[in-house]
This record gives structure tokens, sequence and C-alpha cells, in this order.
């Protein structure tokens, strides 16, 4: 094993926009530290810009995204090109929160892994995050 997988999965959550609704990603947050998980949340009122450069300065592995103000159609594609740009198109990036199924595809070829919808369990997410972190323990060794 790789140095780099004797160290717990580093995830960056971001509320995007004016969105200041955080019960949500505190949940999560809450669920991913349990699970053995390093998790950095950005704040509130973070811009696709601010999230890029704060997930390449901390070294995340996975960039999650809460939405609820419906501008996850413009940031998240955004947010998903400037990671590319910088060099960082390897990092899982998820959404969260309301997004309407017919977005999903949208999101999806913009670079949006996997997106968990309000009233996801929280298992769900640990454990799809635990299981990409295996094939990265895999695909590295």
């Amino acid at each position: 094993m790789s140095n780099a997988h004797q160290r717990p999965l580093r995830i960056l959550l971001a509320k995007l926009g004016m969105d200041t609704h955080t019960v949500g990603i505190t949940i999560i947050a809450h669920a991913l530290r349990e699970a053995g998980m390093e998790v950095i949340f950005t704040g509130l009122k973070q811009t696709p810009e601010m999230v890029a450069a704060a997930a390449i300065q901390e070294d995340v592995d996975v960039v999650g995204i809460s939405t609820l103000s419906a501008g996850h159609t413009r940031n998240l594609p955004k947010l998903a090109r400037l990671l590319r740009e910088a060099g960082a198109g390897d990092k899982l990036l998820l959404a969260g929160g309301v997004i309407p199924e017919e977005d999903r595809p949208l999101l999806e070829e913009a670079g949006v892994d996997r997106t968990f919808t309000m009233g996801s369990d929280t298992r769900d997410i640990v454990a799809y995050l635990n299981e990409w972190w295996v094939q990265q323990l895999a695909a590295d060794a």
C-alpha cells in the first residue's frame, strides 16, 4: 500500500452560491467523520473558483457539494471544469441536496460522479465512498 493510502480519505464539503442551509451538510460531515474520514468544510457562499482552489490546496480526494438553491446546473459543471483545468480532475466529485432527476444526466456529463438527493441514507454515502477508496487502493497497488 502506498503512503497516500495509509491515511484517511480526505473530503472537502462546500456550499456554492447563496445557499445557506447547513443541516444536511452538517449531518453528512458528521457521518463521514464517524466513519473515519477527514472532512474539511469550506463554509458558506463559496464560488466554484474558491472550491476548486481549496480542493487543490487541501489535497483532498473527494469534493462534495451540497445544493438546495437551484444553482447546481450552472455551478457544478463549472467546478468540474475548473478542477480538470487545474489538473485535479481525478478528484471524485459528488453532489447532494435538491437536485431533480432530470438534471442528473447533465451533471454526470459535466463530471459529477454521483448525486445523493435529500433523504439519502448516510450509510449509503459512506459505503459508496469506502468502495471508491478501495478501488483507488487497488489501482495504486
